[in-house]
């Protein structure tokens, strides 16, 4: 009855004690991540619309002027951007689970390193949002002039047109900067994803269409959509700070990849081993030399494998040999990754085990 007791009145219980290696290991890591890009990405989003007013006040004197309409900028963080990131903080999965209970060290690079959140993390995201709203901002202010004529009867864009404008492109923008931190897509974050849009899309037409309830916005949706200068503004406006960040990513991962970089792209590896496609891509780092020895090793290593598979169930001697060492160590790191990969530390101390000669105290 005590332990009953304890355990209703715990956060967490387990009937076993060999269920806090998953729940630590897998959930934990699974946890950690989630909180941290939904903490960044709300902080990131909230940023983008303020500093957008903030610019906004430089060509408007500060005078309290609002560049958004009121009704639809209500809706921003509680309805345009809240789905997304509430299904990330739900659902993603930065590796799948069998990867997080076999390799230990992923749980402590994601936690003692501070890779996913800290203080420089954080002032990262800001000066991310600080920089994406000036792009934005500025190329659409300057594009959709607001005494500019862009209609065929003599009509200017004026301030409403420009800042739905603005508006539309911030939504975008954020939504699809939200996928580039998602780990693990699923129909779930589609049906979230663009269902958020498609909310976003019937929300301004419904306050495009009211007259006597929403005077401002009356009939500037449908004007925007019909005038192609704001369409080639909102395609470039929002495409380069979602090219800038993938390029920084793409080099970042390229050229510098953390642990977890690593672990993903061994894990996809193995997925593509499975499927019997091509498991190796060389980057613009491996050397001519460094291709044609990798081929030559997978070649062996492999031929090796085969006759390793082929003998296992004859062979009963008690005592390997130094092949037989070598091959088990290869089966073994195979069935860890998927896919012949390059030598490591693990590997190497594996294969002293295995062989017998390991260092004594």
């Amino acid at each position: 009855e005590e332990g009953s007791a304890a355990a209703q009145a715990a956060d967490y219980a387990f009937g076993q004690f060999r269920y806090l290696h998953t729940l630590l290991f897998v959930h934990g890591a699974w946890s950690y991540e989630r909180i941290s890009i939904m903490v960044l990405y709300i902080f990131y989003k909230t940023a983008i619309a303020a500093t957008t007013l903030f610019f906004f006040g430089f060509f408007s004197g500060f005078s309290g002027q609002q560049l958004f309409n009121i009704w639809i900028y209500t809706f921003y963080n509680a309805v345009f951007t809240a789905l997304p990131i509430i299904v990330v903080a739900v659902l993603d999965q930065g590796l799948d689970a069998d990867t997080l209970e076999n390799i230990p060290k992923a749980y402590r690079s994601i936690i003692s390193r501070g890779q996913l959140f800290g203080t420089r993390i954080f002032f990262r995201w800001i000066m991310n949002a600080v920089v994406h709203t000036a792009i934005v901002f500025f190329t659409a202010f300057w594009c959709l002039d607001t005494n500019g004529i862009s209609f065929p009867n003599g009509q200017v864009h004026g301030l409403w047109m420009t800042s739905s404008t603005i508006f539309a492109i911030c939504i975008v923008m954020v939504s699809f900067r939200l996928t580039f931190e998602m780990r693990s897509i699923t129909w779930i974050h589609h049906f979230f994803f663009w269902g958020s849009l498609a909310v976003f899309i019937l929300i301004s037409i419904g306050l495009n269409v009211l007259p006597t309830f929403n005077p401002d916005l009356f009939a500037v949706i449908f004007a925007m959509w019909r005038n192609p200068q704001a369409w080639l503004t909102a395609i470039l406006a929002g495409s380069l700070p979602l090219l800038l960040d993938l390029a920084i990513r793409g080099v970042q991962i390229e050229l510098f990849p953390s642990y977890m970089d690593l672990l993903r792209e061994r894990c996809l590896m193995r997925e593509q081993y499975q499927k019997g496609e091509e498991t190796f891509r060389f980057a613009p780092r491996h050397t001519r030399a460094q291709e044609k020895k990798h081929k030559e090793g997978v070649q062996v290593i492999k031929a090796k494998l085969g006759e390793a598979e082929g003998r296992k169930d004859s062979q009963s001697t008690t005592k390997k040999s130094s092949v037989d060492a070598l091959v088990n160590t290869l089966l073994r790191w195979r069935d860890l990754t998927g896919a012949v990969l390059d030598a490591t530390e693990e590997a190497a101390d594996a294969l002293v085990m295995d062989s017998g000669e390991g260092k004594t105290a």
